[in-house]
């Protein structure tokens, strides 16, 4: 009976997503959430951490395929520097973006960011804790399914940081709400 069920909850979910139009996002205001898993790489490969973090994202399409965005975000988690006792943490992070839309159908889209970023974070052991901050151009790519015409889902890949020593990266899964 449970596995009847689940299958008909699947079967309405994916008829209901599948139901929706695409809409005409000109003007159309858009918030949410990502959660990040961010890596930060040493170009020389000898260093790498991956904290974790959440960022609100809020945006306006001026056209149906193009928006604005904007993100805040923060670490929830650090995690220790790979062949040290140091541990690192992102402590904030914002940035500015142009979104290029991409629908596929009317569930699922891909897009593009292209922006700027800017990123603080903590470096600590048990004797000491030192702060920093850098910012750049940022990329990135994502995909987005569709579940209502308000409600979304994303899954993205961004780099935040792509600098001439290290990276800062951040794979992350979303919702947004479109009103």
């Amino acid at each position: 009976m449970k596995k009847i069920i689940l299958i008909s909850a699947l079967a309405s979910s994916f008829a209901l997503a599948s139901s929706t139009t695409l809409a005409d996002n000109t003007g159309t205001s858009y918030v949410g959430g990502l959660f990040s898993h961010y890596t930060y790489d040493e170009s020389s490969g000898s260093s790498d951490a991956s904290p974790t973090g959440l960022t609100v994202r809020g945006g306006y399409f001026l056209t149906d395929y193009i928006a604005i965005e904007g993100r805040l975000g923060t670490g929830i988690s650090d995690d220790t520097i790979s062949g040290t006792s140091i541990d690192l943490e992102l402590d904030q992070l914002m940035g500015a973006y142009a979104a290029g839309y991409l629908p596929l159908n009317n569930m699922f889209s891909l897009y593009g960011l292209i922006g700027f970023s800017y990123a603080e974070g903590s470096a600590s052991n048990r004797l000491t804790s030192i702060s920093f901050d850098d910012d750049g151009f940022s990329y990135g790519a994502g995909a987005q399914i569709n579940f209502t015409p308000q409600v979304s889902g994303q899954l993205e890949y961004m780099y935040y940081l792509d600098k001439s020593d290290y990276d800062l990266t951040a794979a992350s899964l979303g919702v947004s709400y479109n009103f």
